[in-house]
């Protein structure tokens, strides 16, 4: 570390440990405030220090606002910290994710019977303990510099347990499932590491995704910011696991790149089913597109006529030819209806599915940059799209509220 004075340049040496040291109260820091930044009650989470620190403040408010910025900077001192001493980080990030877990084991303070609280108490203190440790583990895992092969060789082995303790995790709860897909997702340049942990985390997270029930797949996307963040509804929680894929996939995209087809696959199997919802839909196929990207325009087309052929069947059969429904959907007389025929939020259930269409050809040219086929000179698979974002086709502007 260098510093000015009397005109020269003096150098300040930290003393040996002082790195380790900083990362050590760093971690503390970070798990005793998790869950602030969540809104989640903090009560009976071992190490939490939130209810201890909320008599400081007039509201509980008031104490989030201030952790999420004391966080933030905790983060950055915590990736210095990585940068500078990698294998202590990536062995302290192990570690950490070990305690954490053991809470949630039969026999561990956050266990089932072991709090004398309610089951949502219970699932908050759960999701409180994950994201404390999250906000360590994130920090961690982006600023190891794993593109260095002596880096790689002295980590492989403590992120290699650390993402075996993470994907053998079972929880059920909307809150807890939202904290283990952001621990999953933090997971993720682990496939930098070991590549068969791509399709490891991929099953994981799709697993997640289908042990969550679907409240309606035409619904609209969840838009009350509190409950997204804390992941208190199974909508809210869906959303995050598709966010905690497209974070994974973005991660190593080369590694992702080989396993392309089966997802997309997947992806419209679940939709064509009922169980995917379209916001859920559309963040998947942003992560395909992040994935395929650094591939090159080819493999960006692929993306794109995967994801759009099955829209472009369902309302443009053929070339310059629209669907019946549609020019149905689009009349004055079946917009006025509204939701009064099963509908909700002011339109009916097939208008939100089309809604959600157009949504998804928007969201698919603007990840992909509108990029062309030069055989045929239009947007591929863009079926007639306009990538509107409003229901009614009309002016765009994000009304969708995306995943």
């Amino acid at each position: 570390v260098g510093g000015v004075g009397d005109g020269a340049v003096e150098k300040f040496i930290l003393p040996d440990g002082a790195v380790v040291a900083l990362l050590e109260a760093s971690r503390v820091w970070l798990q005793q405030g998790g869950g602030l930044a969540c809104g989640l009650s903090t009560k009976g989470v071992p190490e939490a220090k939130g209810d201890e620190w909320e008599a400081e403040f007039e509201t509980r408010d008031e104490l989030r606002e201030s952790w999420v910025m004391l966080r933030a900077r905790l983060m950055e001192v915590t990736k210095l910290c990585t940068t500078l001493e990698p294998r202590a980080a990536a062995a302290a990030a192990a570690n950490h994710v070990s305690t954490v877990l053991g809470w949630l084991a039969p026999s561990g303070p956050l266990a089932g019977g072991a709090l004398d609280a309610t089951r949502s108490a219970v699932d908050d203190a759960i999701g409180a303990a994950l994201e404390g440790a999250v906000s360590f583990v994130e920090p961690v895992m982006w600023s190891l510099p794993l593109e260095i092969p002596e880096v790689v060789a002295a980590v492989s082995s403590a992120l290699d347990a650390m993402l075996s303790q993470i994907l053998a995790v079972d929880l059920h709860s909307p809150v807890a499932v939202s904290q283990l897909a952001r621990l999953l997702e933090t997971s993720g340049r682990s496939a930098l590491v070991r590549p068969d942990a791509a399709a490891a985390l991929l099953q994981r997270l799709f697993a997640l995704l289908a042990s969550l029930p679907v409240d309606d797949p035409t619904a609209p996307p969840v838009r009350a910011k509190n409950a997204l963040i804390a992941g208190r509804t199974s909508q809210a929680a869906r959303q995050r696991v598709c966010s905690a894929v497209l974070g994974v996939c973005a991660a190593a995209p080369n590694v992702f790149n080989t396993h392309l087809e089966a997802f997309a696959q997947q992806v419209e199997g679940l939709r064509s089913s009922g169980q995917l919802s379209g916001a859920e839909r559309g963040a998947l196929a942003e992560a395909l597109l992040a994935v395929a990207g650094p591939s090159g325009p080819s493999r960006v087309r692929d993306v794109l006529r995967w994801l759009l052929e099955p829209v472009q069947r369902r309302w443009v059969p053929a070339p310059g030819q629209l669907s019946p429904d549609l020019l149905h959907l689009a009349s004055l007389a079946e917009l006025a209806k509204g939701e009064g025929v099963a509908g909700v939020q002011g339109l009916s259930l097939k208008h939100w599915e089309l809604f959600h269409d157009v949504q998804l050809a928007e969201r698919c040219l603007r990840r992909s940059g509108g990029d062309k086929d030069p055989n045929n000179g239009s947007s591929s698979g863009g079926g007639g799209m306009d990538g509107s974002s409003s229901p009614g086709g009309g002016g765009g502007g994000g009304g969708g509220g995306g995943a």
